[in-house]
């Protein structure tokens, strides 16, 4: 396979995560519109603490190339933004 057919796979897989990630915020708008109607803050540490905790258990079992802290950094990044449309 040459580069060009890797990049194509590539373009398919951003516009996948793309699409599961407005998904992911969907569903955060909803759990945020249920956290307001109950008092509820919209950061929760331990909450997320459990996810980063479950996606470094994740990473190391599927043995790929990224490591538990960068799986982690990026759901970081993904939680974070979340948060955001969560208000």
């Amino acid at each position: 396979m040459d580069i060009s057919n890797w990049r194509t796979r590539i373009d398919e897989l951003e516009n996948m995560i793309i699409e599961l990630l407005n998904k992911r915020a969907a569903y955060a708008v909803e759990i945020g519109k249920i956290k307001k109607q109950e008092g509820l803050p919209v950061f929760d540490a331990s909450r997320e603490q459990e996810i980063l905790n479950r996606v470094a258990e994740k990473t190391r079992a599927q043995n790929g190339p990224l490591s538990p802290e960068s799986m982690q950094r990026i759901f970081q990044t993904i939680m974070t933004e979340t948060r955001q449309v969560e208000k």
